[in-house]
C-alpha cells in the first residue's frame, strides 16, 4: 500500500512556527516582514491541510492547541532538516566536507595514515576522517557493505560491483637482523644486498596467514619459481613478525615501506630478492554504485600526493602508477 505524502509545506510551517513563538498575528508578521491578513490566510490553508485546529484566536493573542503543541515541538525539527539539506545540496560538489572512511593495510597505514591524517585536517577542515586497519580481504569486504568509503588493498577480486585503481608497485625485500644474514646473500654492494628467490628455501619464514593478501603475493612468486618456502611460525601481526626477524628468531619478507624505521635505526636489513624479484601492486578501491562526494575525491587524490613524497622521502624501492594506469605495474584495472 503505498504510503500517503505528508500535507506539509515548509513555507507555511515557518511561519507557524514563528507564530508559536511570538505569541500573536500581529508581532508574528511583524517578524516575518508580511501582512497579517496574508499570515491568517497561511495559517487556515495549514489547519485545512492537516485537519486540525492549531490555535485558538485572542484578544491577547493565540493560544497553541493540544495539536498546536505537538506541530510546535516537531515542526522545528523538520524545517532545521530542509534547511540543511538544502544547504548540504548547494554545497555538495563544491566543497569538500563531511565524513570519509578508508580501510588501510598494516604496511601501507605505516605508510599513510599519519600523514594523510595530518594533511586532510591540513588543508580539507571541513572533513572528517576515519581510518581503519584491516587485511586486504576484510578491507573489500568492509567496501562492499558500504561500512568504508574507499580501501587499499593488495588483492583484485572478480566484482563488477568493485572498482579497482593500481596505486603503487612495490618490491618486497627479506628482512633479516644484521647478525643473522643469509649463508647465500649477496654482498658485493653493502648497502645494497641482494639473495636469489632459490635461497630463500631453506630459511625460516614468520609470515602471515595463508588468507592474508601479502602471503598470496609471496606464496604466488614461490610457486612461480619452483620454490617451497620454510613456513616456521604464521602471524597475523606487522610488528610482531617485524620483531621476529630483529631478534633473528626468523626472516620475513615484507615492502621496504614496513621497516622503515628499523632499517634506519640499523635493528634491520632489508635485503632485495631477485630471480625472480618480488613485486606486488597496492589498489585503490571503492564500490561503484557509492557517491562520489568532493571530500572522498580529496581523500584519493591526497593519498596519491602523499605516496610520491613518502617514495622519494624515504628512498622506497616502489614506483606510483598515475590515474591513466602508466606505471611499474601496468594499466588501471577495473572489473567489469
Amino acid at each position: 500500500m503505498a504510503r500517503e505524502l505528508p500535507a506539509l509545506d515548509i513555507r507555511q510551517l515557518h511561519y507557524f512556527l514563528t507564530l508559536a513563538e511570538e505569541g500573536s498575528i500581529s508581532s508574528a508578521a511583524a517578524a516575518l516582514h508580511m501582512a497579517q491578513p496574508s499570515l491568517s490566510e497561511n495559517l487556515t490553508r495549514l489547519e485545512s491541510k492537516l485537519g486540525v485546529q492549531l490555535v485558538v484566536r485572542s484578544g491577547r493573542g493565540v493560544t497553541l492547541t493540544e495539536a498546536g503543541q505537538l506541530l510546535a515541538e516537531r515542526g522545528r525539527g523538520i524545517v532545521d532538516a530542509a534547511a540543511q539539506a538544502i544547504s548540504d545540496i548547494r554545497h555538495a560538489g563544491s566543497e569538500a566536507r563531511g565524513l570519509v572512511s578508508i580501510g588501510l593495510p598494516p604496511s601501507l597505514g605505516l605508510l599513510l595514515s599519519v600523514p594523510l591524517a595530518e594533511t586532510i585536517r591540513s588543508e580539507y577542515p571541513d572533513v572528517r576522517l576515519r581510518i581503519s586497519e584491516g587485511l586486504s580481504g576484510d578491507i573489500t569486504e568492509w567496501v562492499e557493505n558500504d561500512r568504508i568509503d574507499l580501501g587499499c588493498v593488495y588483492e583484485v577480486r572478480d566484482n563488477r560491483e568493485l572498482l579497482f585503481r593500481p596505486l603503487l608497485a612495490e618490491k618486497l625485500f627479506l628482512i633479516s637482523a644484521p647478525d643473522n644474514l643469509p649463508e647465500h646473500v649477496n654482498l658485493d654492494d653493502p648497502d645494497a644486498p641482494t639473495i636469489r628467490g632459490i635461497d630463500l628455501r631453506a630459511l625460516p619464514l614468520a609470515l602471515p596467514a595463508a588468507s592474508h593478501g601479502a602471503r598470496k603475493v609471496v606464496e604466488r612468486f614461490a610457486r612461480a619459481a619452483g620454490i617451497a618456502l620454510n613456513v616456521v611460525v604464521e602471524i597475523d601481526s606487522l610488528p610482531q613478525i617485524v620483531t621476529m626477524a630483529t631478534r633473528a628468531s626468523a626472516y620475513t619478507i615484507v615492502p621496504h615501506a614496513a621497516v622503515i624505521d628499523e632499517v634506519a635505526a640499523g635493528t634491520v636489513r632489508a635485503i632485495e630478492i631477485v630471480e625472480p624479484t618480488m613485486t606486488r601492486t597496492a589498489y585503490l578501491l571503492r564500490k561503484r554504485t557509492r557517491p562520489i562526494t568532493r571530500a572522498s575525491q580529496a581523500v584519493q587524490q591526497s593519498i596519491a600526493v602523499i605516496v610520491r613524497e613518502m617514495i622519494e622521502r624515504f628512498q622506497l624501492d616502489a614506483t606510483v602508477i598515475d590515474e591513466a594506469g602508466r606505471g611499474a605495474a601496468g594499466h588501471e584495472r577495473e572489473k567489469t
